[in-house]
């Protein structure tokens, strides 16, 4: 089967359940749901290449709905982890959130994810705003603080984001030189 005629027929199926689902006055809860990603492909001069990640977000009373995040264009042969699903606690409320591999972003292997927090109020998953801008999150659920770290060539970058009005804010930036004898 082609890929348009799998993902037409997936989005079809998901209008079905989510009618099902507005009929039965259901309000799903958060461990009601479970995940698949699917890698989406092209090809450039030869190169099998990533463009984007689907995930299915599956309630187990049916409704489904999908995430699309967008990759650079990496050659998957080269790479692995795309579209990698880790059940984290983002902004710290006691509930796992989402965080989807997107792959790397240069040679050292600095990986970038796209992030989505449960929403109690729409019962559902809402993107976190720029959280592809975190490489490598570590989460420090003590500060309630995310850090992100890179390398390029002799220098680490880190990029410190806290919670503010229920919003990743960018609250410190510094770089670390690593000499060849490190």
């Amino acid at each position: 089967m082609k890929p348009t005629v799998t993902i037409a027929t997936s989005l079809l199926a998901m209008a079905m359940a989510l009618t099902n689902h507005a009929a039965n006055n259901y309000e799903p809860q958060r461990n009601d749901f479970s995940f698949v990603s699917h890698t989406c492909t092209s090809f450039d001069e030869g190169d099998l290449l990533l463009d984007s990640i689907i995930t299915f977000v599956i309630d187990k009373n049916g409704p489904v709905y999908a995430i699309t995040s967008e990759t650079l264009p990496l050659d998957v042969n080269l790479w692995t982890g795309f579209g990698e699903i880790a059940e984290e606690d983002i902004n710290f409320d006691g509930i796992p959130d989402l965080q989807i591999c997107l792959g790397p972003t240069n040679a050292y292997g600095g990986f970038t994810y796209d992030g989505y927090v449960w929403d109690n109020k729409l019962h559902r998953f809402t993107q976190v705003e720029n959280f592809d801008k975190i490489m490598d999150p570590f989460y420090d659920s003590s500060k309630r603080r995310i850090t992100g770290t890179y390398r390029v060539d002799d220098d680490l970058y880190y990029s410190v984001y806290e919670w503010r009005d229920n919003k990743l804010v960018l609250i410190e930036e510094s770089t670390d030189h690593i000499s060849a004898d490190e």
